[in-house]
């Protein structure tokens, strides 16, 4: 049985920019918490001290919100920790595991373009729609995070599809324990 060869050079590339961007969507994170908790209080603060409140504070809530999920979304891409069934794992061969993972991988890239086209589609109709959401902003500013973070969550699997080929990552197929 050959073991594949290791591509140090390309594994590292490829690893760091995963990390990379990793850093770049916490960073995105809690400055979103942060924005999402200000202006939660502020809309406190000015309903009960001033008696008056921001008319756009529950869209932008709402959309604070959205922007959460996709970049939390992609960071667990990026760390391999988004939701997996992980029976196939469980039941077949680590050699075998190994490959089916990169099936997975495959699919999920798959499936992710196809929701970032039809989120691009919905950005292209929204764009139509004459709704502000602050001063001259317009509200289809907010949702393109919607086809964005999907690209942004496939850009995550096909780095994960290019760690698994450049990885000499070999998996035995007997047990830990078991002598071959």
């Amino acid at each position: 049985m050959q073991i594949p060869k290791e591509n140090p050079m390309g594994n590292a590339f490829l690893r760091k920019a995963n990390t990379f961007l990793g850093k770049i969507e916490t960073g995105a994170l809690c400055l979103i918490v942060a924005m999402l908790l200000g202006l939660a209080i502020l809309k406190i603060v000015m309903r009960y001290v001033f008696s008056a409140s921001l008319l756009w504070s529950d869209i932008m809530l709402q959309h604070l919100t959205l922007w959460l999920c996709f970049f939390g979304a992609a960071l667990a891409t990026c760390e391999r920790r988004h939701i997996s069934i992980d029976v196939l794992s469980r039941i077949l061969p680590g050699s075998i595991t190994r490959w089916t993972n990169l099936v997975i991988d495959c699919i999920a890239l798959v499936v992710v373009g196809i929701l970032a086209y039809y989120g691009f589609l919905f950005i292209e109709d929204e764009k139509l729609s004459e709704a502000i959401l602050i001063g001259s902003v317009p509200l289809w500013w907010a949702k393109t995070i919607i086809p964005y973070g999907f690209v942004l969550i496939g850009i995550h699997v096909v780095l994960q599809i290019g760690i698994h080929f450049t990885s000499g990552v070999y998996t035995p197929d007997t047990a830990e324990g078991e002598s071959e």
